[in-house]
């Protein structure tokens, strides 16, 4: 039966004040009650059965974890002996999973912070690429269909079309977050989709790839040879150790809705808004203001006044004002200065 996995760690700098280390970004409640966590391990249940959903995650994050997710059973909470990039967390999973299951499941990688709300789309997506990973040899990662021209994303150019599975083709390369002009080409052309960085593959498939383009990761056999040796292993993510190399990778193009919530100015185009597009959290009181986002965490109402496209967060750590379309840099210097 397949196996899911979430990659849960980091802080989260792009969300400075809300997060920090004791409030990482997969903890933030979009809807006021279930964190992004808590919603990725549910709708993960969903398609592959609470006993098969597993996490990832370092020493420090082992209490967020426990707190979001009461009933995750220990045994699938795998703790990294620290913090090495994706590869490593990946490899380190897929060890435990081939020793516990054998080399032929088929395993899937989330992170834990992508806001999906279409469960349904969601669902539909993974189980065609449970089966095409299943029926070939091809790692299999998830294309969205873009709706507007991000350049906060990468994107994955399209190949050819595979027969048999809608919307799969064969990857021609991978992009990294392109400018506005490129970003627009690639909205325009229909050849790209967002790298949503959700990755399936069979095991075998997998370990089979890892030997020919990352050799250094699959000389280490067994879970505690490999434990023991994680400093030797290279802090590189799985995209640079494995998918931009291989030739065995297959997009599998959906148009479900999806966020990584990587920023504030995210967070904005996803949260609900007032007629005058402003989306308001917490008790801040606007006047004449249009298009801001305002994330107030701090007792007391705050004022604001003929504000236009600007973002505001308020929390114990710390503020936070920018224009919007720049919180990215901001927040990630704020938080560097703080």
């Amino acid at each position: 039966m397949p196996q899911a996995v979430i990659m849960a760690g980091g802080i989260g700098e792009r969300f400075w004040p809300l997060t920090s280390a004791d409030f990482p970004k997969y903890r933030i409640r979009y809807d006021g009650r279930s964190s992004l966590l808590s919603s990725t391990y549910a709708r993960l249940a969903r398609v592959y059965g609470a006993a098969r959903v597993h996490v990832i995650t370092g020493r420090d994050h082992v209490r967020h974890v426990r707190a979001e997710l009461t009933s995750l059973s220990s045994g699938n909470l795998h703790i990294e002996p620290f913090r090495n990039n994706t590869a490593s967390a990946i490899h380190l999973t897929c060890e435990i999973l081939r020793q516990r299951c054998g080399g032929e499941e088929v395993v899937s990688f989330y992170p834990a912070d992508h806001l999906i709300q279409d469960t349904a789309s969601f669902a539909g997506t993974m189980r065609a690429a449970i089966r095409l990973a299943g029926s070939s040899r091809t790692l299999v990662t998830i294309g969205i269909r873009p709706t507007f021209a991000a350049t906060g994303y990468g994107y994955i150019e399209r190949g050819q079309a595979i027969r048999g599975t809608a919307g799969a083709h064969t990857v021609r390369r991978f992009v990294e977050k392109p400018d506005s002009r490129r970003a627009a080409a690639y909205l325009k052309g229909g050849r790209h989709a967002w790298n949503a960085g959700i990755f399936t593959w069979r095991l075998s498939t997998y370990y089979g790839e890892m030997e020919r383009h990352a050799p250094q990761f699959t000389r280490l056999k067994g879970v505690a040879r490999l434990r023991a040796a994680y400093r030797r292993l290279p802090a590189l993510s799985i995209d640079y150790a494995l998918m931009e190399r291989t030739r065995r990778v297959t997009v599998l193009s959906t148009r479900m809705d999806w966020c990584d919530m990587g920023s504030w100015d995210m967070y904005y185009e996803k949260a609900p808004k007032d007629a005058a597009g402003n989306a308001v959290i917490g008790g801040a009181v606007l006047k004449d203001c249009e298009n801001c986002l305002v994330h107030d965490a701090l007792p007391g109402r705050a004022r604001l006044s003929g504000l236009k496209d600007t973002i505001v967060v308020r929390t114990h750590q710390g503020m936070l004002v920018c224009p919007r379309g720049a919180s990215e840099s901001a927040a990630r210097w704020a938080a560097q200065a703080s």
